[in-house]
């Protein structure tokens, strides 16, 4: 059986409304002869389905952009009072507070007949009724001990057995399980494609749309004529917002996902525990870091991607191979790199490592030191489309107040950069986007970012005293700024930033990876 984009007799109906308009996604239009060339215009948002929204749209001119936004926040907005379990007034949540057969929006059966093919093409491994182990696993983590095998083997017994049933006819579901539904894996992805879809139909002339939200992008179009996006993979061993990406790919007409545990888990005894849950034993997934995938739309890729985490890696390449429409770069929990067969396809050649500056020696940066920056920008209350991502700059003085390092600078307009008005007097354009990067779902507001000890001509800085700064202007918000000095020398060392209106306390680490 394929995956919903290719399914079978019997299959087809369910999934026909979505991929109908899928279709429009993917016959984006070219450029009219004589026309002016389309610019690539950003948007940000914070709290949009528990996490971060990135958008970028190449369009003739600012409203039709504009437009674009509206329809994908719209889209996001109505799928969410459907699909999200946090809200108690959303479908899914009323089949959770019933046994009876509930009506039901065509949305919430495609996505329950998503989970259906994925289950029973993953034999087990990815479910949709997960909320009761999640709940308990939740709970065995403020008390302090993993939950025991007696209290996961009702629970596994009941994830083996079917949670729902579907009337099409009566447009019902009538929940089947004592747990509850959770659909927020797959439900994201679908999310995003129909956000996509909505987008492209109120603003047919658009000629590309990233939306990346949380991590999980769909490329549509180009980002330029005949040029395609180019996504980065983030590295689960240096997943830092500022760090080298594992490998990047080029994407048009593509959604591409990943799924891995450095952002959320459980932690016990000083052990990190994944998030993502085998069904079959109850236990968190291990033995695969992280799984990136490339496929058709967002509802599939996301659904594979938490597969790959759960089963073997060869397992997970053998499954991939029966999709005709997805492609995956598995990295194992030992490091190593498993691609199937057409990933290297889409992936752009790097270019040629720089020398590494020499550092350890007396008087330099210690070998493989770094500093450690987790940064919590705080999410305004209201409405999610209102919330507009702050400008951030983060850099380094020494001893003598000069600046040696811009570590990162986030915006999604360069011309508002100079709002950050401190780094702004000593600092050129250094921008780190965050727009086009896949990796793990993270809270929203929550990024890390570090500092090598390499000066901004990529020179090893002297041991010593310095001071790194954060800067925040939110458009249409505050600005604020706050400073700490820590020791970087031969020994571990911590320093907080105190909160501010727009940033929680900023915590620095100084010390190996």
């Amino acid at each position: 059986m394929s995956p919903p984009a290719f399914l079978p007799v019997g299959w087809g109906g369910i999934f026909r409304g979505l991929l109908a308009g899928l279709v429009l996604v993917l016959s984006l239009p070219g450029l009219a002869s004589g026309a002016e060339p389309p610019q690539v215009f950003q948007f940000h948002h914070e709290g949009v389905l528990g996490t971060s929204l990135d958008l970028q749209a190449q369009a003739p001119d600012a409203q039709q952009a504009a437009a674009v936004e509206m329809a994908i926040l719209d889209e996001i907005e109505r799928l969410r009072k459907i699909l999200s379990t946090y809200d108690e007034t959303s479908e899914i949540s009323r089949v959770n507070a019933s046994t009876s057969p509930v009506p039901c929006s065509p949305e919430l059966l495609d996505v329950l007949s998503f989970y259906d093919y994925w289950t029973a093409k993953s034999r087990g491994a990815y479910n949709g009724h997960l909320g009761e182990l999640i709940g308990v696993w939740k709970a065995a983590e403020k008390a302090g001990t993993p939950p025991s095998a007696a209290t996961l083997l009702p629970i596994v017994r009941s994830l083996a057995l079917p949670g729902w049933k579907l009337d099409r006819a009566t447009h019902t579901v009538t929940r089947l399980t004592t747990g509850t539904l959770d659909v927020s894996s797959l439900g994201k992805g679908f999310i995003i494609s129909k956000a996509v879809v909505a987008a492209r139909a109120r603003a047919p002339t658009i000629q590309g749309i990233l939306l990346n939200v949380g991590g999980d992008i769909f490329a549509g179009g180009s980002q330029a004529p005949g040029t395609p996006w180019a996504i980065s993979v983030a590295n689960p061993a240096h997943n830092e917002d500022n760090a080298p990406p594992l490998t990047q790919v080029k994407l048009t007409d593509r959604a591409i996902s990943t799924s891995a545990a450095y952002e959320r888990g459980y932690t016990f005894g000083g052990k990190h525990y994944s998030h993502i849950m085998d069904p079959r034993t109850g236990l968190p997934a291990q033995g695969v870091a992280s799984a990136t995938v490339i496929a058709g739309n967002s509802a599939n890729a996301n659904a594979l991607a938490t597969t790959l985490c759960v089963l073997k890696p060869e397992e997970g390449l053998e499954l991939v191979r029966q999709i005709p429409d997805a492609d995956c770069l598995i990295v194992t929990a030992d490091g190593r790199q498993l691609r199937s067969p057409r990933f290297g396809t889409y992936e752009i050649a790097p270019a040629a490592a720089p020398t590494p500056p020499v550092a350890g020696q007396p008087g330099l940066w210690p070998t493989k030191y770094q500093v450690a920056v987790t940064i919590t920008l705080k999410t305004p209350s209201g409405n999610a489309r209102q919330i507009r991502r702050p400008y951030v700059a983060v850099w380094v003085e020494d001893a003598n107040s000069k600046r040696v390092r811009t570590v990162a600078v986030w915006g999604n307009a360069p011309k508002y950069l100079p709002d950050l008005s401190e780094w702004w007097k000593l600092a050129q354009q250094d921008q780190q986007w965050a727009a086009t990067v896949t990796r793990a779902t993270r809270p929203a507001g929550q990024h890390r970012i570090v500092w090598d000890g390499l000066d901004d001509q990529g020179k090893p800085l002297p041991s010593g005293t310095y001071t790194v700064f954060l800067e925040v202007n939110r458009q249409h918000g505050s600005h604020a700024i706050g400073s700490t000095k820590i020791d970087c020398n031969r020994l571990p060392a911590q320093a907080v930033i105190a909160a501010s209106a727009e940033y929680g306390q900023a915590t620095l680490s100084f010390g190996p990876p």
